[in-house]
């Protein structure tokens, strides 16, 4: 390991049974590990034996305080050892002793961040730990030139500081399935954390309009919402008070390794979201060669192959929503162009391009 470059890697939670983009993370960390020697810092895991990086310190305090100065003295740890580049994914902790110490030592430090937490207000402490991540860390890198602009505009950071690299997937793992071709029965798909940010609060506006104005274009359809969130006794209220539960379905929470069988079954995925950053949901649907009618907000459009472009829908507006549900359903010809567009375009988001753009690129 002598000749690879050294990295400090800073990662808020470890959990192999996650439901969220996290074990992404676990498989780009798998993957640059082989060409790079990679110090890793979980600040959160119920699991003792990770088996990411080369070298792996778990966190052991929670009461704050404890915590960030276990942080500091790990990251100066790493320092010491050889590491001049800390990369911290969202966690304000690392990402703050990362900058002061490799600013004080001659690293460099990279904070990845892609939100637009700018159309929310966030609580006192944690918004000082954003700011203070955006402002001292060496470069932001965020997923998209759309998410560049926005922290440009919004938090006055200046472009040579920000450092562009897409999400990725496993092409391995997300494979299209064959699908039986039944014109008068769909599945529809939700797959994210329930709450207003994420558009949990649509999906009932949505399926509402598409009943009013376009059920009679289907026997039967099906709406499976996975994921679990503050929205989701909300959502269970408003689906029994508009008597949809033999429509909607609420699964859960589902671990990513087991998400690939609700993709497999989905003829349309919706992201119906106030806000996103660099959806990871798109590349899965891409992926497994999924159409998706998605809010215009965030990156989305700028990942989307051409094909998905007139399925975009200005946020919160759920007749429009569901008129694109019912053009994708209706339109055979344009639907098998999406499918096969997604399958070329989602290339660019392999997990083996992206990390060598990681390796190459972002860390120089």
């Amino acid at each position: 390991m002598q000749n690879f470059t050294k990295l400090c890697y800073i990662l808020p939670e470890y959990n192999e049974d996650t439901d969220s983009h996290f074990f992404h993370l676990y498989e780009f960390l798998k993957k640059i590990s082989e060409k790079m020697d990679i110090f890793l810092v979980v600040e959160k895991s119920k699991t003792k034996d990770i088996k990411l990086g080369n070298k792996v310190y778990i966190q052991k305090f929670r009461f704050a305080p404890l915590r960030f100065l276990e942080s500091f003295l790990i990251i100066l740890k790493a320092r010491i050892s050889g590491c001049k580049n800390f990369y911290t994914h969202y966690a304000y902790m690392g990402a703050i002793n990362a900058a002061i110490i490799s600013r004080l030592s001659g690293g460099k430090s990279y904070y990845w961040n892609c939100a637009m937490n700018w159309l929310f207000k966030q609580k006192r402490l944690s918004g000082l730990g954003y700011r203070l991540s955006l402002k001292l860390s060496h470069f932001l890198v965020t997923g998209a030139e759309t998410m560049k602009q926005g922290y440009v505009e919004h938090y006055g950071l200046q472009p040579e500081k920000i450092r562009v690299m897409p999400n990725w997937i496993n092409l391995n793992r997300f494979q299209p399935k064959v699908k039986t071709q039944n014109t008068k029965h769909k599945t529809l798909l939700f797959v994210h954390w329930l709450s207003k940010r994420k558009g949990a609060d649509m999906i009932v506006p949505i399926i509402r309009n598409f009943i009013t104005d376009f059920s009679s274009l289907l026997s039967d359809f099906k709406l499976f919402v996975v994921g679990d969130g503050p929205y989701k006794e909300t959502l269970l209220e408003e689906i029994k008070e508009n008597k949809l539960e033999k429509i909607i379905e609420i699964v859960g929470g589902v671990s990513n390794k087991d998400i690939i069988d609700y993709y497999g079954k989905a003829d349309i995925l919706i992201v119906p979201s106030m806000e996103e950053g660099f959806p990871r949901v798109l590349l899965e649907a891409m992926a497994m060669a999924v159409p998706y009618v998605a809010t215009d907000v965030g990156a989305v459009r700028e990942i989307s192959p051409e094909a998905a472009q007139r399925f975009l829908v200005k946020s919160g507006d759920a007749e429009m929503f569901a008129h694109k549900i019912e053009a994708l359903i209706s339109d055979k010809v344009g639907y098998d162009q999406f499918r096969k567009e997604e399958l070329e375009n989602v290339k660019n988001y392999s997990l083996e391009k992206v990390s060598d753009k990681f390796i190459n690129e972002i860390i120089s």
